[in-house]
C-alpha cells in the first residue's frame, strides 16, 4: 500500500462522514418541522393556545442540535480540503515529500468539541443564516398560530 492510498482512503471515509452529517441535519430539520406542527395542531385541537409556547423551547433545542452536526461537518470539510491539497500535490509530483509532511490519518483527531460558544458562532457566518432563517420561520408560524388562536376566541 502506497502512502497516497492511505490519504485516498481517509478522504473517502471523511466524505462518508460528511454525508452522514448531512443526513442527520435533514433528520433534525424534519423532526423540528413535524414536532412544531404537531404542537400547533395539538394546541388547536384542545383549544389551548398557550400550548404553542412549547415551541419556544423546542425550536432552540433543534437549532442547537443541528448546529452541533454542522460543526462536525465543517471540521470534516476542512479536513477533506487539506487531503485534496495533498492529493493534488501527489498528482503533480509523486515523489514529493510534502505530500505526507505533517499528515495524521483520520479526521476524528480534527473534530472540535461542540461547546455552546463554538456552535452558535456558526451563525455569525452569513452563508449559514439559512439555518437561522428556517427556525425563525417555524417560530413565526408558531407565534402566528398563537395570535390567530387568541383572536378567534
Amino acid at each position: 500500500m502506497l502512502p497516497i492510498d492511505a490519504i485516498r482512503s481517509d478522504y473517502a471515509d471523511t466524505l462518508g462522514f460528511i454525508n452522514k452529517c448531512d443526513d442527520h441535519i435533514f433528520k433534525v430539520r424534519n423532526w423540528a418541522l413535524v414536532t412544531s406542527s404537531a404542537v400547533i395542531a395539538f394546541a388547536i385541537s384542545k383549544d389551548k393556545d398557550a400550548i404553542v409556547l412549547v415551541n419556544l423551547a423546542l425550536l432552540p433545542a433543534f437549532l442547537y442540535l443541528e448546529l452541533i452536526y454542522k460543526s462536525f461537518q465543517d471540521s470534516a470539510i476542512k479536513h477533506t480540503t487539506e487531503l485534496s491539497e495533498r492529493i493534488d500535490a501527489y498528482l503533480t509530483d509523486p515523489a514529493a515529500e510534502a505530500v505526507l509532511a505533517g499528515y495524521r490519518h483520520g479526521f476524528g483527531r480534527k473534530l472540535e468539541y461542540p461547546s455552546v460558544k463554538r456552535v452558535f458562532r456558526i451563525l455569525l457566518n452569513r452563508s449559514r443564516w439559512h439555518i437561522l432563517n428556517f427556525y425563525s420561520l417555524l417560530l413565526i408560524v408558531s407565534l402566528g398560530a398563537l395570535a390567530v388562536g387568541a383572536l378567534v376566541d
